[in-house]
């Protein structure tokens, strides 16, 4: 474990976990952990046992809500925000709601990769990411202050409640310099927030708050500016 984090990206300077972490502590697939969240992160924790969510789980999403939308749609999005990820200057961060890693290996530079799971941590360590993990709460970041030049966080933001959103953001701003933010965009007819009925395989219900976003709209609220408006996807930085 200690391997990954000592090798840092030269452009990146000098850093070590210990400059990062506050009252964390590395997991691997055995995962210790300090706070938790209740309510709907049950769900994500329990959805981590059916696997890695894909472009035909975003294609049933986006249909379950009526939108009119095809895999390669939703495809050419996908890889339009990966490339912007991957262009971006590489620097040290934090991904906050890193989940099964979607765009963990696409983030430039050297970090780790925060969630509230284990079994989602568990998946992304599974996977091609190399970021070393850390278990703990998005809105009590066990990071130090300005330990880490950026915060990445996808499909976490539209997730948060209004009182979480702030309580989000003025942590993001404590430990780093630069907030980028992906989530869902919002299609004609697509609500900007409700709470949704989402059932796993084994015919269990949670009941989910989710927003959807105008990238424009997105950024003045955290007062950014765009980097892609889409259908489907949208990537602010602050």
């Amino acid at each position: 474990m200690a391997s990954s984090f000592d090798a840092v990206n030269s452009a990146c300077g000098d850093w070590t976990p210990s400059e990062v972490l506050g009252s964390a502590k590395l997991v691997g697939v055995t995962g210790e952990h300090g706070a938790e969240r209740p309510g709907s992160w049950e769900y994500y924790d329990r959805r981590a046992v059916e696997g890695t969510r894909t472009i035909s789980h975003a294609l049933a999403y986006w249909k379950g809500l009526g939108v009119q939308a095809t895999a390669a749609d939703i495809e050419a999005e996908a890889a339009e925000v990966r490339r912007l990820i991957r262009s971006m200057q590489p620097s040290t961060f934090v991904e906050v709601g890193a989940g099964p890693g979607t765009f963990t290996a696409d983030l430039p530079g050297s970090g780790v990769a925060l969630d509230q799971s284990d079994a989602v941590l568990r998946v992304l360590r599974s996977g091609s990411a190399s970021s070393p993990v850390v278990r703990g709460d998005a809105l009590r970041l066990p990071i130090r202050d300005r330990a880490v030049a950026r915060v990445f966080a996808a499909h976490i933001y539209g997730l948060l409640t209004e009182e979480e959103r702030g309580t989000f953001v003025r942590e993001a701003r404590r430990i780093a310099e630069e907030l980028v933010v992906v989530d869902a965009g919002r299609p004609p007819g697509v609500p900007a927030e409700h709470w949704q009925h989402r059932t796993l395989g084994g015919g269990e219900i949670f009941r989910v708050f989710r927003r959807h976003f105008d990238a424009v709209a997105l950024a003045a609220e955290i007062d950014g500016r765009p980097r892609f408006s889409g259908r489907f996807y949208v990537m602010v930085t602050a």
